[in-house]
Order: C-alpha cells, then sequence, then structure tokens
C-alpha cells in the first residue's frame, strides 16, 4: 500500500522535515511490511478538492481534533486492515491551522486524532510519520517498536 501525508499550508520546518525525511528514509529500507511507498506532500485547496471528488482506491483519512483517538497498536491494526483489503493508497490529510472548509464535504471520510494535544502542524507530520514506521516495524517483528 502507497501512503502519503499531504499538507495544506506550508512545509517550512527545516528540523521538523530532517525528521520526517528520516522515517521516510527508514521506511524504504523495511521489507514485507505491505507499505511500499511513503510520501510527504504540500497539496493546494483546489487539489484537495478534485481528490475528494475523484477518490477511487483511495482511502482518505483526515487528521482532526474531534477524530476518533488510536494507540499505536490500534493505529496499527488499522494500516494491517487497510493492506489486507488491498487498498492501493491511503492518504492522511493535514489541515491548514483553522481547520478544514466546511465545503469540503469531509463528512463522509474517517477522521483520525494523534492526541487531545494541540500540535503545530510541522510537529504533527512528524509523529504521524514516526508511527507510520513504527508500526511497519511491528508488523515485521522489527526490534524498534521494543526499544
Amino acid at each position: 500500500m502507497k501512503i502519503k501525508i499531504l499538507c495544506l499550508g506550508r512545509l517550512n520546518k527545516d528540523e521538523e522535515n530532517e525528521l520526517c525525511k528520516r522515517y521516510e528514509n527508514r521506511l524504504k529500507n523495511l521489507k514485507n511490511s505491505g507499505i511500499t511507498n511513503f510520501i510527504i506532500e504540500h497539496i493546494s485547496k483546489k487539489e484537495l478538492e478534485n481528490l475528494i471528488k475523484n477518490k477511487k482506491e483511495k482511502k482518505i483519512i483526515f487528521l482532526s481534533e474531534n477524530g476518533q483517538d488510536f494507540n499505536t497498536q490500534s493505529f496499527c491494526k488499522k494500516l494491517k486492515k487497510l493492506i489486507s483489503l488491498s487498498i492501493k493508497e491511503t492518504l492522511f490529510i493535514i489541515g491548514e491551522p483553522e481547520g478544514f472548509k466546511k465545503s469540503l464535504n469531509k463528512e463522509s471520510f474517517e477522521e483520525i486524532c494523534l492526541s487531545k494535544l494541540t500540535f503545530t502542524h510541522s510537529l504533527a507530520r512528524v509523529i504521524l510519520t514516526e508511527q507510520i514506521y513504527r508500526c511497519a516495524t511491528i508488523m515485521i517483528n522489527h526490534p524498534y517498536h521494543k526499544q
């Protein structure tokens, strides 16, 4: 399964970008986790609207303070299930600081919450990227999770 983290807003925090790149590179080196590709990209509001309209063979998950809470094990089970369902691509959408526009009609999509705490968008990218990497290591019994 291909995973993309799509971010509205800027991706200009060097330290956070470096951490994301580290986990991205580590993910590329893991074999047999079921995650075949991992990308973090900026997306415009217009591109997001088009994505939502043409959602074929994609799982779209919005990050929201009102979304479903996960611990690492339940998040890992969720990713395993998406892989087992042969979902080709999963998109995690991180909105702007003020949230998502009401006109996006995101009610038909799943929402998850990283924490009850509030994070900057750049830090949310790092946390989500690390958790995706952690789940991949759990799926292949790599010792990273147990460290």
